[in-house]
C-alpha cells in the first residue's frame, strides 16, 4: 500500500447512455464537450486492499479508503499516513466533513438486518469517536454516504438488481429528515454518491458500471445515465474540476476531470 502511480492516461473514457464505453481522442472529446456524462481519467494510485476496497473520500490534502472492516489514510503521493482499527461489520461508503470521516456500516444481510450505523472517525488519528443507529431506516446495507447543507444522504445497497434505489436524508444529528425512492434500479443497489455543487447535482454509483446524476431535490425527472468501462464504487470530489473514483476491481482510484 505504498506506491503512487499518478501517470496521466492518454486514453479519454466516453460514458454514454445505454452504449458501449469506447476510447476516445483529444478531438472526440472536445466535440463531446456538451455531453455531462463525459470525464477525463488523468491519473491512477494503485492501492492494494487484503479485504476489499469500499468507500473512498478526500479532505484535498489526504486521500481515506475504507475496506470492508478497516480505514486507511494516504497523502496525495500515496504515502500511507494512518490505519484505523479492524472491526466487525461490513463498512461502505465514506465521506470526510470538517476534520471527521464517516462511513456507513451494516450487518449487510441478504435476508435482511437491523445493524445500520453511522461510524464517525477522528480524521486526523482514524479513532472511532462515535457510533450513530440509522437501523430504522434500512433494510440490508448501507451503502453510500455524502454530505450537502448540513445534512447526510446514506443510500441502500442489495444483494440484487431488483430494488428500486433509496436514499436517506439525515440531518447533522442523524436525526431522520426524508426518504428519496429514486426510478431507477443500480446494480446492486447504491455503492457511492457524491454532491456535485457546480451543477448542483448528486452523482450516484452502482456495483456495475452504470451510474447516474440526479439534481438536487432527487427528482425523477432530472435523471440521465451513463456506464464506465469498468466497475464502480464510491467516490469523492478532490476538487471543483476533479473526482477520485473507486475502481475496485483494479484496486485504484482514478483521477477524473469531469467535463463540467
Amino acid at each position: 500500500m505504498k506506491h503512487l502511480l499518478l501517470t496521466t492516461i492518454a486514453a479519454l473514457v466516453l460514458l454514454g447512455c445505454g452504449e458501449a464505453p469506447k476510447e476516445i481522442s483529444i478531438h472526440d472529446a472536445a466535440v463531446e464537450a456538451g455531453d455531462p456524462l463525459v470525464f477525463h481519467v488523468t491519473g491512477r494510485l494503485h492501492i492494494p486492499a487484503d479485504d476489499g476496497q469500499q468507500g473512498v473520500a478526500t479532505d484535498g490534502k489526504y486521500v481515506y479508503v475504507q475496506n470492508t472492516q478497516q480505514l486507511f489514510k494516504y497523502d496525495l503521493n500515496g504515502k500511507l499516513v494512518k490505519a484505523g482499527p479492524k472491526l466487525m461489520l461490513h463498512h461502505g461508503g465514506i465521506v470526510h466533513v470538517k476534520g471527521l470521516v464517516y462511513a456507513a456500516v451494516s450487518g449487510c444481510d441478504s435476508n435482511g438486518t437491523n445493524q445500520h450505523r453511522v461510524h464517525v472517525y477522528n480524521a486526523q488519528s482514524l479513532a472511532l469517536i462515535e457510533k450513530h443507529d440509522v437501523g430504522a431506516h434500512f433494510t440490508v446495507c448501507a451503502g453510500g454516504i455524502t454530505h450537502h447543507k448540513g445534512h447526510f444522504f446514506v443510500a441502500e445497497s442489495f444483494f440484487d438488481d431488483e430494488h428500486l434505489d433509496k436514499i436517506v436524508e439525515f440531518d447533522s444529528s442523524f436525526q431522520h429528515i426524508k426518504d428519496y425512492r429514486i426510478e431507477f434500479k443500480s446494480p446492486y443497489g447504491i455503492q457511492g454518491l457524491e454532491y456535485l455543487p457546480g451543477t448542483d447535482q448528486f452523482q450516484i454509483h452502482s456495483h456495475g458500471k452504470v451510474f447516474y446524476r440526479i439534481n438536487g431535490r432527487f427528482e425523477n425527472h432530472s435523471l440521465i445515465s451513463g456506464q464506465a468501462n469498468f466497475e464502480l464504487q464510491d467516490l469523492a470530489r478532490l476538487d471543483a474540476k476533479t473526482l477520485v473514483v473507486n475502481n475496485r476491481e483494479a484496486q485504484t482510484l482514478e483521477f477524473v476531470k469531469l467535463a463540467r
